[in-house]
């Protein structure tokens, strides 16, 4: 179990970390140049970093277990692309928190196959799930006095006023959803192929299935928009469908952003994979889902990024959830 604790604390920090350089990737890029040149980086990590070091075996490799190791990492694929999106136009201070919210479905998954946490944790389950809707409450600006008609019935003018999910939140409510349950099916998958090779396959299936997109093109139109879809209301707002020589980013910054925030993505994926094979898997899931309050004091600190007190307490909420999951 203290290895277990040990692997969910340094998949925490890793994420932590890693989101708040990716979401710099993705307002330097664009989502899909961030999720397609982070696997490539991943791949090469693994291979570089990994491969010569480690007896690596994929003799337990069945097509069943690829198959389903590579579904549940296509299934992580997608619910980061939603997370980086809310990066982009959301506070990375609230949609962090709303995200590392995963081990709260994680260890509900967990309990209905076998595993029984006690009082304290099921308290923070509850906490969890009041922190992530407080968290998410945000107001819109005002509309300017001098464009509001007076005569204006106030039932015209109050929904415009007021927005109880700010703007990233369903994004990343979303990512929290696809990333609950593929986390909580791969303590099927990784202690039978590996923590590294699940990484390894995982990382494979999402580049093949990147590249198709990209090849069909229909990816290029739909995600790729560089900064010019920030704060748009879909993710194509603002999009062009490049030729694919222009997919590669000319920006400095996005590299000094991908790459550490990819490797430490990987190292993240790899020190959960190999604690869910000898740790209860919700305890790893909630230690790792800590990863929000690197990110929250990174945003704090460098973006300068100010909540308001609504916001603040659902963020106290959701922390303090985490530990007594964690108990």
């Amino acid at each position: 179990m203290a290895n277990g604790v040990l692997l969910g604390l340094t998949a925490a920090l890793c994420w932590g970390v890693a989101d708040y350089c990716l979401r710099g990737a993705s307002h330097a890029a664009g989502t899909f140049r961030a999720l397609y040149f982070m696997q490539i980086i991943a791949l090469l990590a693994l291979a570089l970093g990994a491969a010569p070091w480690l007896r690596l075996s994929f003799a337990g490799a069945t097509p069943a277990l690829i198959a389903a190791d590579a579904a549940l990492s296509l299934i992580i694929l997608v619910g980061a692309a939603l997370l980086y999106r809310s990066f982009v136009i959301g506070k990375l201070a609230v949609v962090s928190p709303i995200a590392a919210s995963f081990g709260a479905i994680t260890t509900i998954l967990a309990l209905a196959t076998g595993e029984r946490p006690d009082a304290p944790q099921l308290v923070g389950l509850g906490l969890l799930l009041v922190g992530v809707t407080l968290s998410g409450m945000a107001l819109s600006p005002r509309r300017d006095a001098s464009a509001t008609n007076a005569a204006t019935p106030a039932r015209q003018s109050d929904p415009a006023r007021r927005r109880w999910l700010g703007p990233g939140v369903p994004e990343a409510l979303g990512a929290t959803l696809l990333f609950g349950g593929a986390y909580f099916g791969l303590r099927y998958v990784a202690p039978q192929l590996g923590g590294v090779q699940t990484a390894m396959i995982g990382k494979v299936a999402d580049f093949v299935a990147l590249s198709l997109i990209v090849l069909l093109g229909w990816g290029m139109r739909r995600f790729i928009g560089g900064v010019g879809g920030v704060g748009g209301a879909s993710v194509a707002q603002g999009a062009v469908a490049p030729a694919a020589r222009a997919l590669a980013p000319r920006s400095g910054a996005f590299w000094l952003w991908l790459i550490p925030g990819a490797i430490l993505d990987t190292a993240a994926n790899v020190a959960y994979n190999i604690g869910v094979t000898g740790a209860l898997t919700s305890v790893v899931a909630t230690l790792s889902s800590l990863f929000t309050a690197v990110t929250v004091v990174l945003a704090w600190v460098f973006l300068r990024e100010r909540l308001t007190r609504v916001q603040w307490v659902g963020l106290l909420l959701i922390l303090a959830g985490i530990a007594l999951v964690n108990v």
